[in-house]
């Protein structure tokens, strides 16, 4: 997946590659080809840091990051850093085939029909889905265009730049977590490219990609996230935020529990309060929302695309650990959500790592490897 807004920046070689979350910011360092993991760092977002995927407390995201590059004592600088899926906006338009000026021209003007700003006001870059020597002279170029507000790219960079870095690529979120299953993304049995579903679930924002092999076909942000499933944990059992996040972790539960589940408790008086079956009833709301909100993008898809067959799934981001999750949206989206664990797209030196952990953290991780793997050629 090609990265976007970058046109705005200068790039270099070798970039560290960052996601500022909502819940959590990662910091990773891949080098070398093949691409190596030389380092990450992980550790809680402030809060309220981060609101609609605006960053409200740029000194405080500032002064973690510079922590987290002395923890990895890493030396690199230059940075590839994800742009929160509540601040971006994609679309992909048909136009005329036309030259490079001409069609930046044409973008310009067009996007301004999608775009619900004043073009003055956002930052826009744009992709040819297919390179326009191989589309005919009479035909239509299809051409995905990404934008954000001036303002939220603005206190991005300048947030990067306090914390002593320098960006030098600004990518959407989904198209870089899509980069570390490239090689599963191509070459179906039957000599075609297969189609794909990518599922990201964030803390506040979450988002859906259909694509045949590495060409985007559609994306679409959605209305769910893991913390609707923490906000429901908190009103139903009375818990702060913090609280809820922690019930959801230990005793979180997205099916219906069954005796097995059930006699697998210690009964303490912990675990009696969250049981599956009221865990599983405090969250039921929200699941309902997030399977209604998948079928209806499934059809959103089928209406602007025509109707396809969809040959494999992929699910991650941290919201996506609730257990029992990826079945119970792989039932509403009609395949099988495997989780991507994003540090099969690199070399792991297993003296150095430790895989449990890495294991562990890979829900958390599709996105900021990503945009390391972008980091170590940020020119392509």
């Amino acid at each position: 997946m090609r990265n976007f807004l970058n046109r705005w920046l200068q790039p270099h070689i070798e970039a560290l590659g960052l996601e500022i979350g909502a819940a959590n910011l990662k910091l990773v360092e891949i080098t070398g080809s093949p691409p190596t993991l030389r380092g990450y760092s992980i550790r809680p977002t402030p809060q309220g840091a981060i609101r609609g995927g605006n960053i409200t407390e740029p000194s405080l995201i500032a002064s973690e990051i510079r922590e987290m590059l002395a923890e990895m004592q890493t030396r690199k600088r230059y940075v590839v850093a994800g742009v929160s899926n509540l601040a971006v906006i994609t679309r992909i338009i048909q136009i005329p085939k036309m030259g490079e000026r001409e069609l930046e021209e044409a973008i310009h003007w067009e996007a301004e029909r999608y775009i619900p700003f004043p073009i003055d006001e956002v930052v826009l870059d744009y992709a040819p889905l297919d390179p326009p020597s191989e589309v005919p002279d009479d035909a239509q170029l299809d051409v995905v265009i990404a934008a954000a507000r001036l303002e939220t790219i603005t206190q991005l960079v300048e947030t990067l730049k306090e914390a002593q870095l320098e960006p030098v690529v600004l990518d959407v979120k989904p198209f870089a977590g899509m980069r570390t299953i490239e090689g599963y993304l191509s070459g179906g049995d039957d000599g075609n490219d297969p189609v794909t579903i990518f599922l990201e679930i964030g803390a506040e924002s979450s988002s859906l990609v259909l694509a045949r092999g590495t060409r985007l076909l559609m994306h679409r942000n959605l209305n769910i996230s893991g913390n609707d499933f923490t906000e429901a944990i908190a009103k139903s059992f009375g818990l702060d935020f913090a609280s809820a996040e922690e019930v959801k972790r230990d005793y979180g539960l997205a099916t219906i529990p069954t005796e097995d589940e059930e006699s697998l408790l210690d009964f303490d008086a912990e675990r009696e309060r969250f049981n599956p079956a009221r865990m599983y009833d405090a969250i039921r709301p929200v699941l309902v929302d997030a399977t209604t909100e998948l079928r209806r993008s499934l059809e959103f898809f089928r209406v602007q695309i025509g109707d396809i067959n969809i040959d494999k799934g992929f699910i991650t981001g941290g919201g996506s650990k609730l257990r029992g999750l990826p079945g119970i949206l792989g039932e509403a989206l009609g395949l099988q959500l495997n989780p991507v664990d994003p540090w099969d797209a690199v070399q792991i030196n297993e003296s150095q790592f430790d895989a449990p952990d890495l294991h562990k953290l890979a829900p958390e991780f599709a996105v900021p490897v990503g945009l390391g793997l972008r980091g170590v050629n940020p020119l392509d």
